[in-house]
């Protein structure tokens, strides 16, 4: 007797823990991107993106010594990525995530970063030179900038996007409207910061004999620009968005299965539930 007594209360809880791992089901997208940790993050980056501007001496500015300000603005943008790339933690999933990674491995994704992204700056300066930019007395000021330009666009896309040309082709070159959060991430910062930074270059030529038109500095402003401007619009996209859109769907779904179990038709169960609200 006592051991049949003893089998039951397993087989219950066997059974409970059998009922419990249906009701949990796969994650919703918005929920498997928390807002908070990819929110810090989005701050963070915006810090990054301020602090890479400010002139920690004098003499350094962008102005009296392009080159040298430009890579003090590259190696902090890259010290902020490579921070979030050996954390694993560069648009944050909690979903899927492998419990240990080795240092070897986090490290190689930080090379990988920073060979594509110089890669990307490579095509960014023949671009630059293709459209009138200056190649010789200035090569280093085309390549500082298409330098800064690829960590603010590019770089984003980089951490995010699978290395299939499938995969970015989709995220930034197609119109889908059911993307995931990794390729409206990757869009967000690529378009913004790119828009912008074409939009900057209409200032160069022009005859105005301001200081600010030099080159390289339209375009990295516009970059900058862009950049920061990004971060707002992959918040609310990304973050956001989707967040308040399942909060209202789920209020809906709320109110009418209260309409169901009160016997009101779906046709008339709005009216009537916000007229109760009422």
């Amino acid at each position: 007797m006592s051991a049949r007594k003893s089998t039951k209360p397993t087989e219950s809880s066997s059974s409970s823990s059998k009922d419990n791992s249906k009701e949990v089901g796969p994650l919703p997208e918005h929920k498997k991107y928390p807002l908070e940790a990819n929110g810090i993050e989005l701050m963070l980056g915006g810090m990054a993106n301020a602090m890479s501007l400010v002139t920690p001496r004098k003499g350094l500015n962008i102005y009296d010594n392009p080159v040298k300000y430009l890579s003090a603005t590259a190696s902090v943008l890259f010290g902020y990525y490579a921070i979030l790339a050996f954390a694993d933690i560069y648009c944050f999933k909690v979903a899927q995530r492998p419990n240990r990674i080795s240092v070897a491995r986090r490290l190689g994704k930080i090379a990988t970063m920073g060979a594509a992204t110089f890669a990307a700056s490579l095509v960014l300066m023949s671009v630059f030179i293709l459209f009138g930019a200056p190649a010789g007395s200035q090569h280093m000021e085309t390549l500082m900038a298409a330098i800064n330009l690829a960590l603010l666009a590019i770089t984003p896309a980089i951490l995010t996007l699978k290395p299939s040309v499938g995969a970015w082709q989709r995220a930034l070159l197609s119109l889908e409207p059911n993307k995931t959060i990794p390729e409206k991430w990757a869009s967000g910062f690529f378009w913004c910061t790119m828009v912008t930074t074409w939009a900057a270059a209409y200032f160069v030529p022009m005859d105005w004999g301001r200081p600010w038109q030099r080159w390289p500095i339209p375009i990295v402003g516009g970059a900058f620009l862009g950049n920061l401007i990004s971060l707002l619009y992959v918040a609310l996209r990304c973050l956001i968005i989707p967040i308040a859109r399942a909060d209202f769907q789920d209020s809906e779904n709320e109110k009418r299965q209260l309409a169901r179990e009160m016997g009101i038709p779906d046709s008339t169960a709005d009216s009537y539930l916000s007229k109760k609200t009422k």
